[in-house]
């Protein structure tokens, strides 16, 4: 098994329960448009893609409608719903652990980077990552998982080393922006993604839980 001195994580579902704030910020999309919502568990299918992508999927909202869609949601979002969220039991400890070993640790998320940075500043946690990466607000660079790894791996001079890099995420695009990267993915079950999707787009591992992926990383 390879020895990874590069841990890059993503947020939604990875490091942060973040469903409480971003769901309610998804009533609110519905409650402008009237959209006709009846099984609100398909929110979990779009925590982690682009908004963009998850208005037009699930919302059906046309072209036209998407980029004032994601101003209310955002409005919302930033107003309350971005600092409604829990930390998975495990990850401060995991990532300390990290550190100590000398692990470069990064976020990779879909999320946009100021909100990511404001809810870690928060939560008091800024500190334990070397490099955070995320979109813009307008979702015009880095929206999809590839983009945003490979913008990490340029800016931490890792695009020589990637086979010393792995994504630790949640969901199909994570397992999928890795492959896509050219490196590997620690696909975990306790988020928002499914064992099938996780398989399916090409995970390298899938682990129950942080303290498998401590074993796995061999901490």
């Amino acid at each position: 098994m390879k020895k990874y001195q590069n841990i890059l994580f993503d947020f939604d579902g990875t490091l942060f329960d973040t469903s409480k704030g971003v769901f309610k910020s998804f009533d609110k999309v519905v409650e402008c448009y009237k959209l006709d919502v009846p099984d609100k568990s398909v929110y979990n299918t779009m925590i982690g893609p682009p908004l963009r992508e998850s208005f037009s999927r699930v919302f059906k909202l046309p072209e036209d409608k998407l980029v004032e869609a994601m101003d209310v949601y955002r409005k919302c979002y930033a107003a309350s719903g971005m600092f409604e969220v829990q930390v998975y039991d495990g990850v401060i400890p995991l990532i300390e652990r990290l550190r100590q070993a000398g692990k470069t640790v990064c976020i990779a998320t879909s999320k946009p980077e100021v909100y990511t940075k404001k809810i870690l500043e928060r939560q008091g946690m800024l500190d334990l990552f070397d490099f955070v990466a995320g979109s813009d607000l307008e979702e015009a660079r880095r929206v999809n998982k590839v983009d945003v790894i490979r913008y990490v791996l340029a800016e931490m001079g890792l695009e020589d080393k990637k086979d010393e890099c792995v994504l630790v995420g949640d969901t199909h695009f994570d397992a999928a922006g890795a492959k896509a990267a050219g490196i590997d993915c620690i696909g975990i079950l306790y988020g928002f993604g499914t064992r099938q999707e996780l398989e399916a787009y090409g995970a390298t591992y899938i682990e129950e839980n942080l303290h498998d992926v401590q074993k796995l990383l061999e901490l």
